[in-house]
């Protein structure tokens, strides 16, 4: 395994352990307001930074059950490949293809409840915002492991090399980061 290749790997090892970190912690957080909902609990820090306000919105349970626990599941499998990889295991390119579709659909799915969360709820659960670094994180470097793989013209995979090797990737990830953190701060501090 290509050096380059171990370091992508154990970075996307470290973005899904924080993932699932912050799934964890916030899933035991869950569990402690739903059995005291009075009770006081380490994400609310103040109006803006409430998991307990959080908790009650409907956008928290998409799914039909608490968010953190689909974060726990897929921060989890991540975890998982990513540390069978980094250790020498040979992936399939069609599970690596899968996990990296999964990574964009959760970038784009936290983007809509860090909007949501800011926008209509009106306050933000800060694990929320350490997954979503995650999966900021886990995007760009399933799109560094995967881009040569992806089926694409000639044309599109020269562009895509040139995008790697002048580090525009790594520019998209900071400024999506940025406008999200834009979006919050402009919100609750500047609107």
């Amino acid at each position: 395994m290509k050096q380059r290749t171990a370091k992508l790997w154990w970075l996307l090892f470290a973005a899904s352990s924080v993932g699932l970190i912050s799934s964890l912690v916030q899933t035991i957080e869950l569990i402690s307001y739903r059995s005291q909902p009075a009770a006081k609990l380490i994400c609310d820090v103040n109006a803006v930074f409430s998991c307990s306000s959080v908790f009650d919105a409907w956008q928290s349970r998409v799914f039909g059950f608490s968010n953190s626990l689909v974060c726990l599941t897929f921060f989890g499998l991540g975890a998982g490949i990513a540390l069978a990889a980094a250790t020498g295991a040979e992936l399939n390119k069609k599970l690596r293809l899968v996990f990296h579709f999964l990574s964009v659909f959760f970038l784009g799915f936290g983007a809509w409840y860090l909007w949501q969360s800011t926008y209509k709820i009106g306050a933000i659960c800060m694990f929320c915002l350490f997954c979503y670094a995650a999966v900021i994180a886990m995007n760009w470097t399933w799109f560094r492991l995967n881009y040569e793989q992806l089926s694409a013209s000639k044309k599109v995979q020269q562009w895509l090399s040139g995008v790697v090797r002048s580090n525009a990737d790594v520019l998209i990830a900071v400024l999506w980061a940025c406008t999200i953190a834009i979006m919050i701060t402009s919100h609750f501090y500047l609107g």
